[in-house]
């Protein structure tokens, strides 16, 4: 269950697809922290490392109903994350001016279904 709760703070998030190979395979790796509200969404996936990460990153584990199961704040370079039961994960910058409190899984759950849903229709 994620530790986090919500503030209610409203925000249009940004949540692009990684959905062909090397777009899974880079991951966030060699690009600049994404801003606040935007999120790499990684379909089929259990597990992250962040070796050659210059940043630290919040890692989200949501199941195939885009619910949130596990929350990962401050996920420093040279690491490994896991959640077996997980579906796929969202990564973001991790954003320390907002503490560890600040990340509304409700809205991220809104916000992935919404995208996700879309998606399926376009193609």
């Amino acid at each position: 269950m994620p530790k986090m709760v919500s503030k209610s703070t409203e925000m249009s998030l940004q949540i692009r697809i990684a959905g062909n190979f090397i777009e899974r395979a880079r991951g966030l790796l060699f690009s600049e922290p994404l801003p606040v509200g935007h999120f790499l969404y990684i379909p089929n996936c259990r597990s992250v490392h962040t070796f050659g990460m210059r940043y630290p990153l919040t890692v989200i584990f949501v199941d195939q109903g885009h619910h949130v199961l596990h929350v990962f704040q401050k996920v420093k370079p040279m690491r490994i994350v896991s959640c077996l039961s997980a579906w796929a994960v969202c990564e973001t910058a991790w954003q320390p001016e907002q503490g560890d409190d600040t990340l509304d899984v409700t809205q991220l759950e809104l916000a992935l279904a919404r995208c996700l849903g879309r998606n399926r229709k376009q193609k």
